[in-house]
C-alpha cells in the first residue's frame, strides 16, 4: 500500500537516506522557484502558481527551522492541493498552528503533516530514536540532527508513538 502523502515516493525519487532532508534541493529539482522575502513577522510563506509556474517564498526573517518547516509545509500545498494553473496559499504562523491544531482545517493540517513526514520521516526518526525512554536532552539532539524545532521533533514523536504527550 502506498502512502496517501506520497512522502514516501517523493524522498526515494530524490535519494533521501539520512537527515537532515534537504527540502531546499527537493524544491530545486521540482522546477518550484524559492526566494526569501521580508514578510511580516505573523506570515510564514507561501505557495504562489501562476500560469503553471510555482514559487515557494519564505518569511526571511524566521527562524532557519521555522523557514525549513515552512518550505515542506509549502510543499505540502504543492503537492497535495494544487489545482490548476493559478492558485495561492498564503500560510501565517500563528493562524497556521491555531487553525491546524484545533483540526478546523484539513488543507492546513494535510500541510502540517506532509511537512513533518518530509523533515522527519518515519523510518528515520524511528532510526535515530533508539531508546524506548527518550529524555529532554534526547529529543533536542534529535531535534538537531533533523534540523527541525524541539516542539516539531515532540509532535513528531508522539504521533509515532515513540513518546508519551
Amino acid at each position: 500500500m502506498t502512502d496517501p502523502s506520497g512522502v514516501p515516493e517523493l524522498l526515494r525519487k530524490h535519494k533521501v537516506t539520512a537527515p537532515a532532508v534537504n527540502v531546499y534541493r527537493i524544491i530545486e529539482e521540482n522546477d518550484i522557484k524559492l526566494v526569501f522575502e521580508d514578510m511580516d513577522d505573523s506570515d510564514s510563506g507561501l505557495l504562489l502558481i501562476e500560469r503553471g509556474k510555482a514559487t515557494i517564498a519564505i518569511n526571511k526573517s524566521h527562524h532557519p527551522n521555522r523557514q525549513r518547516f515552512t518550505a515542506a509545509h509549502e510543499c505540502g500545498h504543492y503537492f497535495l492541493h494544487r489545482e490548476g494553473d493559478e492558485q495561492l496559499f498564503i500560510d501565517q504562523a500563528f493562524a497556521r498552528g491555531a487553525t491546524a491544531s484545533a483540526g478546523t482545517d484539513a488543507i492546513e493540517i494535510d500541510a502540517n503533516q506532509f511537512a513533518a513526514e518530509l523533515l522527519m520521516p518515519e523510518d528515520m526518526v524511528k532510526d535515530a530514536a533508539v531508546s524506548q525512554s527518550l529524555s529532554d536532552l534526547d529529543i533536542a539532539m534529535l531535534a538537531l540532527r533533523f534540523e527541525v524545532s524541539e516542539q516539531a521533533m515532540t509532535l513528531r514523536l508522539v504521533k509515532l508513538g515513540l513518546v508519551q504527550p
